[in-house]
């Protein structure tokens, strides 16, 4: 049976008992919670809690703690960084990458980006909103936190143990589709002892060159999708979801 779950606070904690006042609305006028009802909630911390509802009242809600959980961040620790697109694309890009479980999103200013930094600063705690509902709805263990932004230029791909830039590269002599050694078939051999993987997708306008070799130069491997051509909000989720399934036999045959 699937029980109401949301994220509190470690200092909600008290001995045995957990008193929630920031999602009194949500539980009481949304889910309408009863005195018994069961609740899941994690502290996005160490411990996630089975509970009881012991109490409710317009001050808060008594959860009596029948169960504690020991939680752990699990490797690799996975980064989108995530150049900035149009809001619905940009919004749907950070909610389904959250449910697939990715760890942190970083905001990212390219050359082809369209909105100017303080706007996208106003938005970040709509984002950050957005992965805690989404990190809500599939009972993850951790919220995703949605970083502040940067500028392309000033990511170090060399910071992760793998750091991957899929690119729809084209021989523009030829006119013939790039193979990169680090095709996207190829990638479960770089990610097997990785305890942190990069990886940036590019907005509605694509990469520029000096970005592509920007990147390149600092150790980031270059991978393709072959001729799909895809929209950046998929290009994100796609690439994540193959990480994601790699991770997830390797972890199955260890």
């Amino acid at each position: 049976m699937s029980y109401p779950y949301f994220f509190i606070k470690k200092d909600d904690v008290a001995g045995n008992e957990i008193i929630v006042k920031e999602e009194l609305n949500h539980l009481i006028n949304v889910l309408r919670i009863r005195k018994g009802d069961r609740v899941e909630v994690s502290d996005n911390n160490k411990y996630r809690y089975g509970t009881e509802v012991t109490g409710v009242s317009k001050y808060g809600v008594t959860l009596l703690i029948r169960e504690r959980i020991k939680i752990f961040r699990r490797l690799p620790h996975i980064v989108l960084f995530q150049c900035i697109l149009k809001k619905n694309a940009m919004e749907i890009a950070i909610q389904k990458t959250v449910e697939i479980g990715i760890d942190r999103i970083v905001p990212v200013f390219s050359s082809r980006v369209i909105t100017d930094n303080k706007k996208t600063e106003n938005k970040i705690k709509r984002w950050q909103k957005i992965a805690e509902e989404a990190s809500k709805q599939c009972k993850r263990d951790f919220i995703c936190e949605i970083a502040s932004s940067v500028n392309i230029y000033n990511i170090e791909a060399s910071e992760f143990d793998v750091f991957y830039i899929p690119y729809e590269g084209y021989d523009k002599v030829k006119n013939k589709e790039i193979n990169y050694p680090g095709r996207l078939n190829n990638i479960d051999s770089k990610i097997s002892s990785a305890k942190s993987i990069g990886y940036i997708i590019g907005p509605e306008g694509g990469f520029e060159e000096r970005e592509v070799s920007f990147f390149k130069k600092s150790g980031a491997i270059a991978v393709n999708f072959g001729k799909k051509i895809l929209r950046s909000e998929t290009a994100s989720v796609y690439f994540l979801s193959i990480v994601d399934y790699i991770l997830s036999i390797k972890a199955k045959n260890d």
